[in-house]
């Protein structure tokens, strides 16, 4: 498996709810998680959507760092004008290729986006998220990355991720691991010892 790691840095996907209802708080929450990764020195990727992932890339920008936007678009003016998605804050865009077949359809390249984004990172996040979000742990999953579930976030970080990789049974080598607070759940996604020490791992042997 290609690693995209670059002296210390690492690149974390940070993946959740882009629009919808959001619990109180939970903003903040995520603008906190990209200030702790900035904080670290790592690279902060999304599928360059708005929502939590967005409010990550604002925190991380804030700190002054690097965030990369995985776009559905071919191009700038497509992401802001077709996709409404915003260009604030991130330092880098990777677009869907002009020539790819399906390069007009808005679901077909956000799915491209979401597997192009996930197999660029070290370590993905999953902030609340719905259906979409899914698709992007699953492909995390799948390609046995390592993922850290921001708990007391809603969405599928309740009980839906546990019960999917409960009743999948699949050992794909991914470790999966969950805390409460932003900062710590970095901490422990990126730093060896603390992987080993305090990692609580949702797998199928549970």
């Amino acid at each position: 498996m290609q690693k995209f790691v670059v002296g210390d840095k690492m690149k974390i996907g940070v993946y959740g709810s882009a629009g919808g209802k959001m619990q109180k708080g939970l903003a903040n929450k995520a603008r906190e998680l990209g200030k702790a990764i900035a904080r670290g020195k790592h690279v902060l990727v999304t599928g360059g959507c708005l929502g939590l992932p967005y409010e990550a890339v604002l925190g991380a920008h804030e700190k002054k760092g690097e965030c990369i936007a995985f776009s559905p678009a071919v191009n700038l003016e497509e992401h802001v004008k077709k996709y409404s998605m915003p260009r604030k804050g991130f330092t880098d865009f990777v677009f869907v290729p002009e020539n790819y077949g399906h390069a007009g359809d808005k679901r077909i390249c956000l799915k491209y986006r979401n597997v192009s984004s996930v197999a660029a990172v070290d370590a993905a996040i999953i902030i609340s998220g719905r259906i979409g979000t899914m698709n992007e742990l699953t492909i995390a999953y799948d390609l046995g990355k390592r993922i850290g579930v921001l708990e007391d976030t809603g969405g599928i970080t309740g009980e839906a991720i546990k019960v999917l990789l409960r009743d999948a049974r699949k050992d794909t080598g991914a470790l999966v691991m969950s805390h409460k607070d932003p900062e710590t759940l970095v901490e422990i996604i990126t730093e060896e010892k603390r992987l080993r020490m305090y990692r609580h791992v949702i797998c199928t042997s549970c």
